[in-house]
């Protein structure tokens, strides 16, 4: 993974507990409050690089993280429907791909079912141009809300799937010590 792909996936990790929209008392939130969080935290990382977050453009891509060169740094999606299910904004990214550094998707998905999400991205993602990063927030469904488990993020590239990272996806049960995959921010 190179430098500018690390650096993304750190300050996007340590993003995602900021001005986190429910608290342990307070603990639904909106699909709309899903989707301004992930456009705040997609800006702050680009910025923090050196970047841009231009949202709804480049072939109607959530954001394009340009450079003041106009050179992209990456193309962006994000989906409330769960990942595993047939969502578009894997095949929306590989039509980009060729034009980015990497590409970006953040998604959701039943932790029973990621699996089968991360290997139907897998086999869309095999001969793309660009690796593509995957952040993906596993939960439980809880009648028709769901409890948040981890964040974690994935890294596909010439046809291979990298474990990255993974945190607790809630700001509250995030532990002082890391694991493996983590990597302090």
């Amino acid at each position: 993974m190179n430098q500018i792909v690390q650096d993304f996936v750190t300050l996007f990790n340590c993003l995602w507990y900021r001005d986190f929209p429910v608290t342990e008392t307070h603990d639904t939130a909106g699909r709309a409050d899903w989707t301004i969080h992930l456009g705040v935290i997609v800006r702050q990382s680009a910025t923090l690089l050196g970047a841009r977050a231009l949202f709804e453009q480049g072939g109607r891509t959530d954001a394009v993280l340009r450079f003041s060169d106009d050179s992209i740094l990456s193309f962006v999606e994000w989906e409330w429907e769960d990942a595993n299910t047939d969502i578009n904004e894997i095949h929306k990214l590989l039509q980009r791909s060729q034009d980015a550094r990497f590409c970006t998707f953040v998604g959701y998905c039943s932790e029973a079912q990621l699996d089968t999400a991360l290997e139907r991205t897998r086999a869309i993602w095999e001969d793309a141009h660009a690796p593509l990063l995957f952040f993906v927030v596993t939960y439980q469904p809880r009648g028709n809300v769901r409890r948040f488990r981890k964040l974690q993020t994935y890294l596909f590239q010439e046809g291979r799937l990298k474990l990255v990272r993974t945190r607790p996806a809630l700001p509250w049960e995030a532990d002082a010590t890391l694991d493996s995959t983590e990597f302090a921010c």
